[in-house]
Order: structure tokens, then C-alpha cells, then sequence
């Protein structure tokens, strides 16, 4: 079993959040990536799932620091705290009470990885693609939750990342998380495999659609069969 099998997915099991085992790894790797050539910047925590995964994740590396941007309001900021200070990482995560859209302008790190699991109108996940995204460095990279059954995001990624020449690497994790790196002009072997990415991302979408009705009627092994058959063919 690797480190967040082991390390992590105990500390995120009864955190609420709509976060697959597959995107957690996922934030999880490329935290630990992290060199320190920008800081880490999460937009929307709630109580703390994805955040756990993305500060463990850069602990087991260079420590980067974490900016968890969220309103962090009432009861679930508490719950927010708890499950950091649960999860050893309180030290390196600083919180900023506040919507994406304003707390970009008074944002002058940079970032070497951006997750963006805000606002879903497509107007909101724009404006946030266009203010944050400048932020984060040359190769660094940038991640979009909920971009499969939920409009505002996918068409967003559709348009920005997926059809982009201004990104590489472009990965579409199990769930809804798309994840790509920023460079300053991709090659058309780039765009092309982008491209390839985005077939195979909407035809998940598409079945995944008439699955998601009658998922209780899926048995469990065909559907990790599935997962695992998707990760392969990307």
C-alpha cells in the first residue's frame, strides 16, 4: 500500500466532502511534488478533506505552505480546525476567510499549484480561472474539482484547459477533477493528447450520466474494474 493509503486516507474517512479516494491521491502527489517555487492555494475547503490531502501531501515533501481560501464561516471553520489539527498539518495551512474572487486581488505569492473547488456558476469558476490562474508558475500546475456532471466548471476546463494551447499534461482523475500543467505554449502532440484527454472525460460523463441513476444496481467489482481501466486508457 503507498503513503496515502496508509497515511492519509484514515484521517479523511469521516470528513465530510464529495471527494473520491482517486482525487485525494491525486491532490496528495502533487502537493508532495511541490518544490517550493510557489506556495499551494485551495479555493474552497469546507471542512477540510481536500485540504488534509494537499497539506499531508506536501509535509511528505518540501512543506510548502497551504492557503485555504474559503469563507470558513459558523460551526464548520471549527470543524475545519479540528480535522487539520487531527491531521498534524495546522502549522503549515493558513487559512483566509474570504470569497475567491476578492481575496485574488490582494494575493501577490506565487503558486506552484492551484486546486479550485469554488463557486460552480460558470461566470464564478471563469473569474476565478482568470484571476488565479496568472499566479501560478511556469510548469506549475492547476486542478479543477467537479468538472464532470456540474455545467459551470466543465465548460470552463472545456474552453480554458482542455482546448487551451497555454497547457500540458492534462489528466482527468476518477470522479471530477481535472488537472493539467500551465506552460507557455504547448506542442501540438500536447494539444492533441489534451484533446484525446477531453474524449475520454466526456464519455465518462455521458455514461457515468445513465450509470449514476442505478449505481446501487453496479456491482462493486466492476466498478473498480472500470476505474482501473479508466486510469489505464489516459
Amino acid at each position: 500500500m503507498n503513503d496515502f493509503t496508509v497515511h492519509v486516507k484514515p484521517l479523511i474517512a469521516d470528513v465530510p466532502g464529495w471527494l473520491t479516494d482517486e482525487e485525494g491521491e491525486a491532490l496528495y502527489d502533487l502537493a508532495r511534488a511541490c518544490t517550493g517555487r510557489g506556495v499551494i492555494v485551495e479555493i474552497g475547503s469546507w471542512k477540510g478533506k481536500s485540504t488534509i490531502c494537499l497539506g499531508r501531501g506536501s509535509l511528505a515533501g518540501a512543506s510548502v505552505p497551504v492557503y485555504a481560501i474559503d469563507p470558513h464561516a459558523d460551526y464548520r471553520f471549527g470543524d475545519f480546525k479540528a480535522n487539520l489539527d487531527r491531521a498534524g498539518i495546522t502549522d503549515l495551512v493558513k487559512p483566509i476567510a474570504s470569497l475567491s474572487q476578492p481575496a485574488a486581488e490582494d494575493f501577490h505569492e506565487q503558486i506552484e499549484l492551484l486546486f479550485v473547488d469554488g463557486s460552480h456558476e460558470y461566470d464564478l469558476v471563469l473569474e476565478d480561472f482568470e484571476k488565479w490562474v496568472p499566479k501560478v508558475v511556469e510548469a506549475g500546475w492547476v486542478a479543477f474539482h467537479d468538472t464532470t456532471w456540474t455545467s459551470g466548471p466543465r465548460k470552463v476546463v472545456g474552453q480554458a484547459i482542455y482546448r487551451s494551447n497555454r497547457f500540458k499534461d492534462a489528466k482527468f482523475v476518477v470522479g471530477s477533477t481535472t488537472v493539467a500543467r500551465k506552460v507557455g505554449r504547448n506542442s501540438l502532440t500536447d494539444r492533441a493528447r489534451n484533446r484525446y484527454v477531453l474524449g475520454v472525460k466526456t464519455a465518462f460523463w455521458l455514461g457515468s450520466s445513465v450509470l449514476k441513476k442505478q449505481r446501487k444496481l453496479l456491482p462493486k467489482p466492476v466498478e473498480r474494474l472500470g476505474r482501473r481501466i479508466l486510469k489505464i486508457i489516459q
